[in-house]
């Protein structure tokens, strides 16, 4: 069987101060709305895999994680939870996993940030191994598995996606996994990254490019501009990861300039230094009219999959006008 990946997707809020219920419909709305994917990450409390079974049972589009962090399951449970949903909805899952950052594994889980990489890997491997039903006997650097079979696979493939932003990651990406799902991210920046990590890599670079763009779409273009730059302060300024891959990419003098305000406690000057060029380097922000106009730009270039996701501190008319967000001619 070929996996048909998808063209558009919408990532849910799983941080919004919302239920369950709210979330599950919002994804059939979505559906219906012509978003032939619909994903899911776990942050610090959400399961994404209880989340998505849900909307299998109510939709028939691709389903996805967005990400599953590496070091909140083991390798093995990672691939049984990516195969009930395989199964669950007849072949239509991606398995998208990340390293997360080391606030969320170590103040949230209470793990170690330790050779996140090297795990990154042997998590994917493990997971293929075990898809393919075959007894697991693996010695690794990080994982020493022996002896068992996940039970009820049989070989069927699971696409994995990694959430790589980094030229190392990247060419890990190529060697090792089927997509690349990068998040706050300068999207014009995507081919270099892509070439920088084939230089690195061992194989040629044959990626799904499947961004996850954080979306602010409100009928007052500045409102929504204003809730992007936040989110991309919060990211840039709180973690190393993001304002690295910012400052490498284009964006120096402003990754520079967020990181300062943000340490020094001032968030608000975090984000007035997010301008606007990189606001629309990241994401999306605008009306719905600017919103379709940028996913046809996205989709005519570089990304395979448009994944459009929601800044935090969106508001209801966000999640409301991102339905919109799509070209007609992607829609049904």
């Amino acid at each position: 069987m070929t996996f048909e990946y998808p063209r558009t997707g919408l990532v849910l809020p799983e941080y919004a101060a919302v239920e369950d219920d709210w979330l599950v419909d919002f994804a059939v709305r979505a559906a219906d709305a012509g978003f032939d994917s619909v994903w899911c990450g776990e942050g610090w409390g959400y399961n994404p895999f209880q989340l998505l079974a849900r909307v299998g049972e109510r939709t028939d589009v691709c389903l996805g994680t967005c990400i599953a962090n590496v070091f909140a399951r083991s390798p093995t449970a990672l691939a049984a939870n990516a195969l009930a949903l395989h199964d669950l909805t007849g072949g239509r899952f991606v398995l998208g996993l990340g390293t997360s950052t080391p606030q969320v594994v170590e103040a949230f889980h209470g793990g170690s940030f330790e050779r996140p990489l090297r795990r990154l890997r042997e998590t994917i491997e493990i997971v293929d191994l075990a898809l393919s039903g075959e007894r697991i006997d693996y010695d690794g650097e990080v994982f020493s598995l022996r002896g068992f079979a996940l039970n009820h696979a049989d070989g069927d493939e699971v696409p994995i996606f990694n959430a790589a932003l980094g030229p190392t990651n990247v060419a890990l990406t190529i060697d090792f996994a089927d997509g690349l799902l990068p998040h706050v991210m300068p999207l014009p920046a995507l081919e270099s990254v892509i070439a920088r990590g084939e230089e690195r890599a061992h194989s040629a670079a044959n990626l799904h490019v499947s961004p996850s763009v954080p979306t602010s779409v409100s009928a007052d273009p500045a409102e929504a501009e204003r809730v992007l730059a936040k989110h991309v302060a919060y990211y840039a300024g709180s973690t190393d990861f993001y304002n690295d891959v910012i400052a490498s990419n284009g964006f120096r003098d402003e990754a520079e300039a967020i990181r300062s305000a943000w340490r020094g406690g001032d968030t608000e000057g975090a984000a007035a230094a997010v301008s606007r060029d990189l606001v629309d380097a990241v994401g999306i922000a605008g009306t719905p009219d600017d919103a379709r106009e940028r996913v046809r730009e996205l989709l005519d270039g570089t990304v395979d999959t448009a994944l459009l996701s929601f800044p935090q501190g969106a508001t209801d008319e966000m999640f409301e006008l991102a339905l919109e967000a799509l070209p007609e001619e992607e829609r049904p």
